[in-house]
């Protein structure tokens, strides 16, 4: 199996602006972290109720002194781990509209760069769980066997979607037929 990129962001609201974003590179077949992203810019400007009650608490990543930065800072991580020819699954656990958030925002900042240089596909765990005959709504962290990571914490989250999608993986039944 190829590595496997996760990647987590938190918005100002489910619609509004990313604010935090957590990524990293997962080896499936012994199931370490090779490689970290974490960065945030200052929560104070999240002003979604929900967000400053249940995520702002939880997140403590190192700051960047503007969204910008943030961003360019995300993007050549991913050009690094997962970027053009690189062989990684990425994978966001309900990518819509977050993380597709995430990479759109990413790409507009120049377009004529990076309009084809983001994932593909975007690898939706929610999707996939409901497609393996599991509750797409199941407890991720007993799933994926780490209670101990923190839920919002966008660095735990991405780690979760990897280790989930791994998990899957090795459920999947081999075939030699063709699916068509």
């Amino acid at each position: 199996m190829t590595a496997i990129f996760g990647v987590d962001a938190e918005t100002n609201g489910l619609y509004g602006q990313v604010w935090a974003i957590g990524a990293v590179l997962l080896d499936p077949a012994t199931r370490a972290v090779t490689a970290t992203f974490a960065g945030q810019i200052s929560p104070g400007e999240v002003t979604d109720d929900w967000t400053r009650r249940n995520v702002v608490p939880v997140v403590h990543l190192p700051l960047y002194p503007s969204r910008a930065e943030l961003l360019e800072a995300f993007w050549a991580f991913w050009e690094r781990h997962g970027g053009r020819g690189r062989d990684v699954e990425a994978v966001a656990d309900i990518q819509t509209p977050v993380e597709a958030g995430l990479f759109r925002a990413c790409v507009q900042r120049d377009r004529e760069l990076r309009e084809f240089a983001g994932p593909y596909p975007l690898h939706e765990l929610a999707s996939a769980l409901w497609m393996a005959g599991l509750d797409p709504d199941l407890d991720r962290r007993e799933f994926c066997g780490r209670p101990d990571l923190v839920a919002h914490d966008p660095v735990a989250d991405a780690t979760v979607a990897a280790l989930c999608w791994a998990k899957l993986a090795t459920m999947r039944p081999a075939s030699t037929e063709p699916f068509c």
